[in-house]
């Protein structure tokens, strides 16, 4: 499986087949001169480093959807790209670079992160002036209404796209849009009303999500890649403009190619969070009916009221532990016959059958 920390252009040949532009080395000296154009000069200039229409065919795709992310969800990763976000100078900058080579590398080492960190600052400065020219604002993450996304899977995976378009890590690539890998624009699913979605990673919406971004993002605000309609489709009505574009298309492809694979794997694991559940549940069933049906041997009559108790207090906890997997679908299994012992009252002995045969129903 490849690995996130390769370099990028390695990642391009070994996996996906095809060689990267090559133009522009990602160096301190040809930041230099890039960071000396005018904001003019700079819209003009192709600051990417492969055809990025190939990273949007169905071998770097999927590459992409089985990618393992170095660093995911780290707290610490988190909080340097908080810093990374609202810029580095001085001391600091080479600190965070040493500190994030610990982090993801190594390779990158801090150096060659930190040639990166120079190439993204470039990047933002083109996406800045495309942004203002088509009217586009670029959306903070808002960590309080998605305090998971950051350093997540689904970020980097949208991060991956765009490092692999201009060069650099995917940990700064990620931040040239922070939202982008969650379901709707920005932070909203439905502007005002619906916060976005952060989907389980490996969901084909989620993995529709991360593509969809990144590709409307590159034409955007670079002039680059197909647009929203990634998989350039004839059934998508509207532009390739649009961020509605490629919805239907793209959803469909990833459900078709990875979906029946998905819900494999979550119902595997749901049945296996059950069956746990389960075998738990049986064991404290077994040992409380044990012990209740104990003591109303060992004690005089005057003690049913409280085993009838006793007993209900069992079924109520097992109803709710099944109430909490009842959402997930399992084998029917052949209900198991409950000894109670003769001498017990009709409605105990009821209570105590219909408890287990709901248990393993």
């Amino acid at each position: 499986m490849p690995q996130l920390n390769e370099p990028q252009s390695e990642f391009l040949r070994r996996y996906l087949g095809f060689q990267p532009k090559g133009k522009i080395a990602i160096s301190p000296d040809e930041n230099d001169r890039l960071g000396e154009l005018s904001p003019e000069e700079l819209v003009q200039t192709d600051l990417t480093r492969c055809d990025t229409k190939d990273l949007f065919s169905s071998d770097y795709m999927l590459a992409l959807a089985k990618i393992e992310y170095k660093g995911e969800g780290n707290s610490d990763l988190k909080a340097l790209m908080r810093e990374v976000a609202k810029g580095l100078s001085g001391p600091r900058r080479a600190e965070v670079m040493e500190e994030l080579a610990v982090i993801i590398g190594l390779p990158p080492t801090a150096d060659q992160l930190d040639a990166d960190y120079g190439r993204f600052v470039i990047i933002k400065k083109q996406q800045d002036t495309n942004g203002k020219s088509k009217d586009e604002d670029m959306s903070d993450l808002d960590e309080d209404k998605h305090p998971e996304f950051m350093a997540s899977r689904g970020q980097f995976m949208f991060g991956k796209v765009l490092g692999d378009a201009f060069g650099i890590h995917e940990v700064f690539a990620a931040l040239l849009s922070p939202t982008g890998g969650l379901v709707g624009p920005g932070n909203w699913l439905i502007p005002g009303i619906i916060d976005a979605g952060h989907l389980d990673p490996d969901n084909p919406v989620a993995l529709h999500g991360c593509v969809h971004d990144a590709a409307g993002y590159l034409h955007t605000f670079h002039n680059e890649g197909p647009g929203y309609n990634y998989l350039d489709s004839d059934i998508e009505i509207l532009g390739t403009g649009s961020p509605l574009s490629g919805q239907i298309s793209g959803i469909a492809y990833w459900v078709a190619e990875v979906g029946d694979e998905y819900i494999e794997r979550r119902v595997d694991a749901a049945v296996l969070k059950v069956e746990n559940g389960l075998a738990s549940a049986r064991k404290a069933v077994t040992e409380n009916i044990d012990g209740l049906l104990a003591t109303f041997k060992s004690k005089a009559k005057k003690t049913i009221d409280r085993v009838e108790g006793a007993a209900l207090a069992v079924a109520e906890a097992i109803t709710d532990a099944a109430r909490r997997v009842s959402e997930t679908v399992v084998e029917k299994r052949k209900p198991t016959v409950v000894q109670v012992s003769k001498d017990a009252p009709a409605q105990v002995s009821d209570k105590l059958k219909r408890m287990t045969n709901f248990l393993w129903s």
